[in-house]
């Protein structure tokens, strides 16, 4: 079973941790581990003088509740980095010397959140302790920071979670209005799935609803999982091509509906192989997706 990142706040940190020791190497990380005396207020630590705090928000739609809640955990934790707990670091650290203190979360959509980095970062450069370089700087980072490192966790280890919205009943109705020339090969094959209109209607809505499902699946992979979106898209385009050459083959009894579902069969593995923490939910926004992009493209008279 693959862990969702998001799911709790020690997912999260186990996962930054991945990240971290991926990025820098394991011989160039240190673990600092709170069950016995605490963390002192830190994750990690590598010996380039990057020390790592990680924070799962409770939320992230409210950005203002979020800058709050980032704000309030940097002051919380740097409290503790430069004043709590100065003897206990200066004997972890001996001569290292801190340049990076470093908020790893998932989010970071708040300028202001990046100027009170500075604000505090001034400051305790003033403090002249020990551990603490002349450039130090406190930075917010999210896997994005480390995209190489991000994509081969979520490839194999990590659930990938997207988090997409379904489209709703309205949505469909509206982009079928939009869009009449767009849909003539789909509301050709309708009549040989059914011969009632009102159930070729509640077809039609299911299958737009699928392939706009499936689209903004796409689009959100592109944007932030590319090397994953080109994974994908390799799979469904082999798929695709093997389609059209079996019904180019096939003999004239075929049944359509039984190639496109071995097809479809075929695809659900390849990814299921090449990216194996795909969520369920995910895989069968793909598989109903392509049904209905090959419906309402694919010019061949099923």
């Amino acid at each position: 079973m693959h862990i969702d990142p998001h799911s709790d706040p020690k997912a999260w940190e186990s996962y930054f941790k991945s990240i971290i020791w991926l990025h820098y190497k394991p011989a160039n990380c240190c673990d600092l581990p709170d069950s016995h005396g605490g963390d002192f207020g830190l994750e990690c630590y590598t010996l380039s003088g990057h020390v790592f705090q990680c924070y799962l928000p409770e939320q992230s739609s409210d950005i203002d509740k979020l800058y709050k809640a980032q704000q309030k955990k940097i002051y919380n934790d740097i409290q503790k980095f430069s004043k709590d707990n100065v003897k206990e670091l200066e004997e972890l650290f001996g001569t290292l010397k801190i340049s990076r203190w470093i908020l790893a979360t998932p989010y970071n959509k708040s300028a202001k959140l990046s100027q009170y980095c500075t604000k505090k970062s001034l400051k305790v450069r003033q403090l002249g302790l020990p551990y603490v370089a002349d450039d130090f700087q406190i930075i917010v980072q999210t896997e994005s920071s480390y995209s190489q490192e991000a994509f081969l966790l979520r490839r194999d280890s990590y659930q990938l979670s997207l988090n997409l919205d379904d489209t709703t009943v309205e949505g469909a109705l509206e982009f079928i209005s939009d869009n009449s020339s767009f849909l003539e090969k789909l509301n050709l094959k309708l009549p040989k799935i059914h011969d009632s209109m009102s159930r070729q209607e509640q077809i039609r809505n299911f299958l737009i609803q699928k392939f706009l499902d499936y689209q903004n699946l796409l689009d959100t992979l592109k944007k932030n999982w590319v090397d994953i979106y080109e994974i994908v898209y390799k799979c469904i385009q082999q798929r695709e091509n093997n389609l059209v050459g079996m019904f180019m083959l096939a003999p004239s009894n075929a049944q359509p509906s039984k190639i496109m579902t071995d097809q479809i069969e075929a695809l659900k593995k390849c990814i299921e192989e090449e990216v194996p923490t795909f969520k369920q939910s995910d895989l069968e926004k793909i598989t109903w997706g392509v049904i209905s992009d090959w419906l309402i493209r694919c010019p061949l008279d099923f």
